[in-house]
């Protein structure tokens, strides 16, 4: 998950001249509704902090109101540490809140079947279902509904960053399989005493071990869930999967735990752009922060490349990611559909993802020549888009906690052997189910 926090946006920021505590409500009331009739409507919209998507909403919500006389958008910012709290609060206890929530798209999982967020209209939903990638929505469906829209296709998985100074200073290439992987993280590894100078391969954060888990076990032709939606990380192919994780710590010890563990100053695609890592898998999201925080330059300084795959099969889990809901207790939800569809709409979507350098969540965007010309270095990821599955009905924060702390324990040494390690993540793993 994305966690770009802006140093200056500090503070909850809202933009609009009108102050409104809660659900839409009529500037003038007894003057009518702007969805029924010539009144002014005010709807407040909950956001995270994140430059680049704050600046994009800003402009979309301008470009809406002049369309749209009589409504009005007022964008509420919170830090993205308090924003899920914030937004599951005022959910549950159904008063007060937004009319209109950006949310993660897992956190939809804990509102959709009580009713406090609105089902979008059949029509819609079949559209959305149609247009974009199933992983992107998968989240938002309960019994057969959709309570929200994709803006995005959320991708850990496929591509990594490479510091091009540091595999040229190796005399390396940039690897084309899971063993020249392998060998140039080793190579690029750099020690002082027992002091990493440079990680050859910093796979080690909060999304990259779930994820990668998980895609080397789909990989392998196997499945990290059964039939009926339980985990079973006991096979053989997951059993090989976290040891092969693992030994790139313990063994080959390109990386260590410190993307986890704590006491870094940077986190690992940092490091890359500061010249401490060599390879980094991420998503796209992190290259316009080398560029713009870093000064590198893609393509001489540091370059986004495809990420070998483990086994002969294609294969990734991807859950959903950013997306818009509405407020079930929302008092003015045709002005708030209104707004959600025009942020759906080709144009606005495009300029949305650009900005942002996310993946839209529509798969004409995605393929797009616009898109391509504008993000040319998302072309690994797209060709890829088709061979993802949606991770799964479950807290994803929690499945990326479970297995980030196995993780560590495994390779600390506080399991005998990876049968006990993966029996006993197992278990904790379906107790998210519970």
């Amino acid at each position: 998950m994305k966690k770009i926090v802006s140093l200056l946006l500090c503070v909850v920021l809202t933009i609009s001249l009108t102050a409104c505590s809660g659900s839409g409500k009529e500037a003038d009331p007894g003057q009518g509704t702007a969805s029924g009739g010539g009144g002014e409507v005010t709807l407040t919209m909950w956001a995270h902090q994140n430059e680049p998507w704050n600046a994009a909403y800003t402009d979309a919500i301008a470009a809406f109101e002049a369309e749209n006389e009589g409504i009005h958008i007022q964008l509420e910012l919170f830090p993205y540490d308090e924003f899920e709290a914030k937004v599951q609060t005022s959910l549950i206890d159904g008063e007060g809140g937004a009319d209109i929530y950006e949310m993660w798209g897992g956190w939809a999982l804990d509102f959709t079947p009580h009713n406090t967020l609105l089902a979008m209209p059949d029509d819609f939903a079949a559209r959305i279902q149609e247009e974009t990638y199933a992983p992107t929505y998968g989240a938002l469906m309960n019994e057969g509904k959709l309570y929200g829209v994709p803006l995005e296709f959320n991708i850990e998985n496929g591509a990594m960053l490479v510091n091009l100074g540091l595999l040229e200073a190796n005399e390396l290439e940039v690897p084309t399989t899971w063993e020249e992987l392998k060998s140039a993280a080793v190579a690029g590894t750099v020690y002082d005493g027992n002091v990493f100078q440079v990680k050859g391969f910093d796979f080690v954060n909060w999304d990259s071990v779930p994820y990668y888990f998980l895609s080397l076990i789909l990989q392998q032709g196997s499945n990290y869930l059964t039939e009926d939606g339980r985990f079973d990380v006991t096979t053989k192919e997951a059993k090989k999967a976290f040891d092969e994780l693992a030994a790139m710590v313990t063994e080959d010890k390109v990386t260590d735990l410190e993307g986890l563990t704590g006491g870094g100053d940077l986190e690992g695609y940092q490091q890359l752009f500061a010249g401490r890592c060599m390879m980094v898998p991420r998503g796209p999201w992190t290259i316009s922060e080398g560029i713009e925080s870093f000064g590198m330059e893609l393509g001489k300084d540091f370059d986004y490349a495809a990420m070998p795959w483990y086994g002969e099969k294609q294969g990734f889990a991807s859950e959903t990611g950013w997306s818009l809901a509405v407020s079930a207790s929302c008092k003015e939800q045709e002005a708030a559909m209104k707004f959600i569809e025009y942020l759906y709409e080709d144009e606005v979507m495009l300029d949305l993802n650009i900005r942002c350098t996310q993946i839209p969540s529509k798969r004409s965007l995605a393929e797009s020549a616009e898109y391509q010309e504008a993000m040319p270095y998302t072309k690994v990821l797209v060709d890829i888009l088709d061979q993802a599955q949606f991770i799964g009905t479950f807290n994803t924060d929690r499945l990326k906690e479970t297995v980030n702390d196995t993780f560590v324990g495994y390779c600390s040494g506080d399991y005998a052997s990876v049968d006990e390690a993966v029996e006993d993540l197992n278990t904790k793993l379906n107790a998210i189910l519970e």
